[in-house]
């Protein structure tokens, strides 16, 4: 599936981050390329404020008056497009231009006890008026009204050439919202879960050229001990990097719906390959749900590949098929993007797909969903390609399920994720209703076994038991249950943090298209809940 990703994304090969220097034994010479930001600094000690090139250090930032290190600004600015630049200090205490014959010099100082916006106050010694000014009111939507943003790229070194209307921002440089990464993952299955792909993939970039060189290739495979890892020869080595080589070139573009369709099908096919990445068990339905849930999947391992495809600021809006809508990490389009390996295990759940579709035909159904998914369609912030009433339910029933494993098998709410299959509105789309609850860590965590555990029919059919006792009340009610849209831009109906949300971490749709109802009915409606017919009996 690492192939299929790099098709969606259309990249030829993932980057992993290279080690610390300190594990590798190095000093120098190795590692990933930085830059320092805020170019401005103050000296703790003489309050002096400059661009860090006016302190004259060399290497480390240290004030040469007084011999102390530097602390970085506080404040820089930053627009919607992605640009970012220091916070503009001479223009903000002079609100506009220095009066002083000299060239300003800024100090920064505290007045006060209070560590507030007011009592930072920024003072000119170049100016005839000494001018000074507190920051309070820098992080009004108006306060740089008049300032055109200077399209500053510092982490390309260069100015952005395209023209930019946005209004810079007052941010702080820890700032949360400051940089949001855009990923996308892919889940590895067969046969690019095997072991001898991924002991591939990840020489692949060096590999690739030498494939039709072939004694080349096999003096290289030899030699970096590949064989022996992959438990095979050096040849059949060679005939699987031509296999990978040949899949990868029949298809120019993937697109998401088949990256999702190929999961699906393969947790359904199931694998029981001991050495690879993807290893599954099929286990028996929970005799409480087994009207409504078909197939059970216990995954013992599981391999996700993250890539990082760019970065937004201020807000996290993005279209995840249009690479426009966020910024990409460098100049020029790569064939490469870094990515990182995450290994856990999981619980696949597919439910019955003719009781889903009976209850998505239902016209008070129809009619609870029809402003929020117009909404969503119109104008949302969070971009789902296969919303629809159906990933409503599956979403929902995703997130109460979670709420309740986390009090069973060990795992904090924040380490246990989410992947929603639903049927895309596509022609020729895979009938799709099912939910892969897992973890992924890039260490041993994330792979305890206590989450397979509760795919058990036993223990499954317990935790549907607990989950919709839990989810029929909650702390919020009748308010919440009553609800006609709360949450971000009012996406999510009987849905709040009492009761369903969870850690973004967690969540695929940022805590989005989320309905109670939708699992155990309303108040005065109980044919809006899936599964409300088993309230009656979930204490027998």
């Amino acid at each position: 599936m690492t192939l299929t990703l790099q098709q969606y994304l259309g990249v030829d090969y993932f980057v992993v981050p290279p080690p610390s220097l300190t594990d590798l034994g190095l000093t120098t010479g190795y590692g990933i390329p930085a830059f320092r930001f805020p170019d401005w600094m103050y000296c703790p000690t003489c309050k002096r404020l400059a661009p860090g090139r006016k302190f004259g250090f060399v290497a480390k930032p240290r004030c040469e008056r007084c011999r102390v290190r530097l602390v970085p600004s506080r404040f820089v600015v930053a627009c919607k497009n992605g640009h970012l630049d220091d916070f503009p200090y001479e223009w903000w205490v002079h609100r506009g231009k220095c009066r002083g014959e000299r060239q300003p010099e800024l100090f920064i100082e505290m007045k006060g006890e209070k560590s507030t916006l007011e009592s930072i106050i920024i003072r000119c010694s170049g100016c005839d008026m000494k001018c000074e000014r507190s920051m309070a009111g820098s992080f009004g939507n108006e306060a740089l009204k008049g300032m055109k943003c200077n399209k500053q790229r510092p982490w390309l070194r260069d100015r952005d050439p395209s023209s930019c209307d946005e209004v810079m921002r007052t941010m702080q440089r820890g700032a949360t919202n400051l940089h949001f990464a855009v990923t996308s993952s892919a889940l590895s299955i067969p046969p690019w879960s095997q072991q001898i792909q991924v002991e591939l993939g990840k020489v692949w970039a060096k590999l690739r050229p030498l494939i039709n060189d072939r004694n080349t290739f096999l003096n290289v495979v030899s030699a970096w001990n590949l064989p022996k890892k992959c438990g095979c020869t050096a040849v059949e080595l060679l005939e699987e990097a031509k296999r990978k080589l040949d899949h990868g070139s029949l298809v120019v573009q993937k697109s998401w719906r088949e990256i999702l369709e190929g999961e699906y099908s393969a947790f359904l096919r199931g694998s029981a390959d001991e050495k690879g990445e993807f290893k599954t068990k099929m286990a028996g339905v929970p005799e409480f749900a087994g009207d409504y849930v078909d197939e059970v999947v216990q995954v013992l391992r599981l391999r996700e590949v993250l890539a990082l495809r760019g970065f937004k600021r201020i807000t996290n809006e993005w279209d995840i098929d249009d690479r426009s809508s966020f910024n990409l990490l460098s100049r020029d389009v790569k064939n490469w993007l870094p990515a990182i390996e995450l290994r856990g295990e999981g619980i696949f759940l597919k439910l019955n797909q003719s009781k889903i579709q009976e209850w998505e035909d239902l016209p008070e159904v129809r009619q609870r969903y029809s402003y929020m998914l117009a909404h969503a369609e119109r104008r949302s912030v969070v971009r789902i390609p296969n919303l629809s009433i159906r990933y409503v339910i599956l979403h929902t029933l995703s997130h109460l399920l979670i709420r309740q494993l986390i009090l069973q098998c060990g795992y904090s709410s924040a380490s246990i994720k989410e992947r929603i299959y639903s049927t895309f509105s596509d022609d020729n789309s895979l009938d799709m209703a099912g939910v892969l609850l897992y973890t992924a860590s890039n260490d041993s965590e994330g792979s305890l076994g206590g989450l397979v555990r509760e795919g058990e029919p036993a223990r499954l059919d317990n935790t549907f038991r607990q989950m919709l006792e839990a989810s029929s009340w909650c702390s919020a009610d009748p308010l919440c249950i009553q609800s006609s849209g709360q949450g971000l831009e009012a996406l999510n109906v009987a849905a709040c943090h009492s009761c369903t949300l969870l850690p973004e971490t967690s969540c695929e749709a940022r805590n989005c298209f989320l309905d109670r109802a939708a699992i155990v009915g309303s108040l005065d409606n109980s044919s809006l809940g899936l599964f409300s017919p088993l309230l009656s009996k979930r204490e027998v």
